[in-house]
């Protein structure tokens, strides 16, 4: 009988080996595309995305997987108590309670954002990736379980370890929102931003940027939306054109970072967080490049990207 972690012939077995880490999902179809760009001479551009084709955005509160759980409360609790020896008032902190319960609709507006860069770099995965399927390839790849147990590393990038560094992050800024001494940024005066509104959408194909929003702690007064690809608007734009996981699902017309907002305080607690730290309706936390790779030239499509949010930097 061979020991967890060994195969038969003990040899051992990774952790990802042994989860599968949800990479199966899309992986193919991602695959077989790069594989057709990599023949050919490496481009600086990626396929052309289009969100609306893709019917995005995805929203967080849909019916399809809205009431899919992403954590167990009592599970956490329970955790934090008995295992990690917190006192119960300390544990209840860790995670907000809601009616019912830790589900898409409440707590999966990143999760939602990230499936929806997914879902635009991998058009053909089958099954597609939409909320529901991302959220159970994590639970399955230890990204994160109905406990609030984690195998990944420090600072995980869930869609690199979906798609086996097909789709990843390329860069970050961030700008914690009512932390001194940090000023307040709006999508004008972040370079990251900046950068790559000043592109056309089709320079911009292999990159999407997703935003913080509200409050640098996540508990409660935090949200996270898209930027609109398909944004013509220029770079000095403070109320920003996005895909927003909490907008209704009978929304009509353009959404902005103002509409989000005026949403979201809409709940009396993200409302309190909000004003507690003097958040403003345009005010972002952080921006994240998520990138499409060509594997086989080692390089993300994002050239274009990077030239300007290098002037942008040197400004």
């Amino acid at each position: 009988m061979s020991e967890l972690g060994e195969t038969s012939g003990g040899t051992p077995l990774s952790r990802r080996t042994l989860l599968g880490a949800g990479a199966s999902l899309g992986i193919g179809a991602l695959l077989a595309s790069c594989a057709e760009e990599s023949n050919s001479e490496v481009r600086s551009l990626a396929p052309p995305i289009d969100a609306r084709a893709a019917r995005l955005p995805y929203r967080q509160d849909d019916p399809r997987w809205g009431s899919d759980l992403m954590w167990d409360r009592n599970l956490v609790l329970r955790a934090a108590t008995e295992l990690d020896g917190l006192p119960k008032a300390d544990a209840a902190a860790l995670i907000r309670e809601y009616d019912d319960g830790n589900n898409i609709s409440n707590e999966g507006c990143q999760l939602t954002c990230i499936a929806m860069v997914m879902r635009l770099f991998d058009p053909q995965a089958n099954p597609a990736w939409t909320p529901a399927t991302l959220n159970d390839a994590a639970h399955e790849g230890f990204e994160y379980t109905l406990s609030g147990l984690s195998l990944t590393t420090l600072y995980p990038d869930i869609a690199a370890d979906m798609t086996e560094g097909h789709i990843q992050l390329l860069a970050k800024e961030e700008y914690p929102a009512a932390v001194k001494p940090w000023p307040l940024v709006t999508v004008s005066d972040s370079p990251l931003v900046r950068a790559y509104l000043s592109l056309s959408p089709r320079e911009r194909s292999g990159v999407l940027v997703m935003l913080k929003t509200g409050t640098y702690d996540d508990t409660v007064a935090s949200h996270y939306v898209l930027l609109d690809p398909d944004s013509r608007e220029s770079a000095s734009v403070a109320d920003a054109l996005i895909l927003d996981p909490a907008m209704p699902l009978d929304a009509k017309g353009p959404w902005r970072l103002s509409d989000s907002a005026k949403l979201i305080t809409g709940d009396p607690e993200i409302q309190n967080g909000w004003k507690q730290g003097h958040i403003t309706p345009t005010q972002i936390g952080g921006a994240w490049a998520f990138a499409r790779w060509d594997a086989k030239a080692g390089r993300p499509f994002a050239a274009s990207f990077v030239q300007a949010w290098a002037s942008e930097l040197a400004r």
